[in-house]
């Protein structure tokens, strides 16, 4: 559990709402999940969607990742500027604009990024300079979140085929993200439905086989899912929450129903601003502060125990407290977990990062509107 203390002096003269880690809580994640990859002989490549950091991915890199997932174009640029190598663009694109960059990345780094359509690889291939380093393609796949990917075994071969005739461009495997699979409560239904996955991975997998075609990289898996699909299938696993937990995946039940294994290292410190009311408070972090497509704060930390939140507006949040709990004083801070932790980071500018010794730095937040 955390030990940060929302009165820490060093956070008093931070503007609020302001994003905060806990510095001790997040190197503990980020070494529990490389322990596990490497104690189960698979690689990671952890995805930057969840923290638009290229310091963060540094020291994931630095513990053994292979490299860095990026959902959006920006996040993948953020990161090459920065250095950091191994970059997968895991979201198939069609925007010429964007292909565009993506071209002209592949010019001074080794990039991949995967494809569901004939034309993406047409376009691009029309992009490309000729004297690019080759781009590594693999095929998303849909494994059952309806939202991107292949859907038919033979469009895999087709569109491997086709990757393989284009100059500038080698198959390099497939990708199969069940985002759908990632937030399932319950232990049993979460397993089932990652060997459900792999399943269709298999399948199209066995295709490729049958045509003479490998399939070097199988990325994907998740959080919550990384602990089934150890089992076989994946190559590679495109874990992100891990690193913050928020109050979503803190649902999460491992075998036994145990928690997963992993600490909540992402707050959101927030000014206590009005107090006249009986029974509850207010402080100033509202929809502008905290995504609102999760569960609202399970952790508070501040507060009395067994106080609730609910979202008050753009600006502010409510917090009622357990009958006879007296309220904080005004002017007070507290901690509120994330709620979803992808895009509570695209709202803040900077994290403010609490070292061992209570000291805090500002570290930024790359490529948040960047498409």
């Amino acid at each position: 559990m955390t030990a940060l203390d929302p009165n820490l002096p060093a956070l008093q003269d931070i503007a609020t709402p302001a994003l905060v880690v806990d510095g001790m809580a997040l190197q503990r994640n980020i070494a529990a999940m490389a322990d596990f990859a490497k104690a189960n002989n698979i690689a990671l490549r952890p995805h930057a969607k969840t923290h638009k950091s290229p310091r963060l991915a540094q020291l994931q890199i630095e513990a053994g990742a292979v490299g860095i997932s990026c959902a959006t174009v920006a996040e993948m640029e953020a990161m090459a500027e920065a250095g950091i190598q191994g970059l997968l663009l895991t979201t198939p694109v069609a925007d010429r604009v964007k292909l565009a960059r993506i071209a002209a990345l592949a010019d001074s780094t080794d990039i991949a990024l995967v494809v569901d359509h004939a034309d993406q690889i047409n376009v691009l291939h029309t992009l490309l300079d000729t004297g690019s380093r080759i781009v590594q393609v693999l095929i998303d796949i849909d494994v059952g979140q309806r939202r991107t990917g292949v859907v038919k075994p033979s469009s895999t071969v087709e569109l491997a085929q086709l990757i393989e005739a284009t100059p500038g461009m080698s198959f390099a495997g497939i990708q199969g993200f069940a985002g759908h699979v990632q937030h399932i409560i319950d232990y049993e239904e979460r397993k089932a439905g990652a060997a459900k996955v792999r399943g269709i991975l298999d399948d199209h997998l066995r295709v490729l086989a049958e045509a003479g075609i490998k399939a070097p990289i199988v990325t994907g898996s998740g959080t919550g899912a990384c602990a089934f699909d150890i089992a076989g299938t994946f190559t590679e696993l495109q874990v992100g929450s891990y690193l913050f937990m928020d109050a979503d995946y803190g649902r999460l039940q491992a075998e036994g129903g145990a928690p997963l294994p992993f600490e909540p290292s992402l707050f959101v410190l927030a000014t206590v601003t009005s107090v006249n009311r009986a029974g509850e408070f207010t402080v100033d972090a509202g929809v502008k502060a905290m995504a609102f497509n999760g569960p609202v704060p399970s952790l508070m930390l501040g507060v009395p125990e067994g106080s609730t939140y609910r979202f008050g507006g753009d600006e502010h949040g409510m917090i009622t407290l357990p009958e006879g709990a007296e309220a904080p004083k005004l002017g007070s801070r507290v901690l509120l977990i994330a709620t979803h932790c992808d895009p509570t980071v695209n709202l803040h500018a900077s994290y403010q990062v609490v070292g061992h010794n209570g000291s805090v730095e500002a570290w930024p937040v790359m490529a948040r509107y960047g498409a």
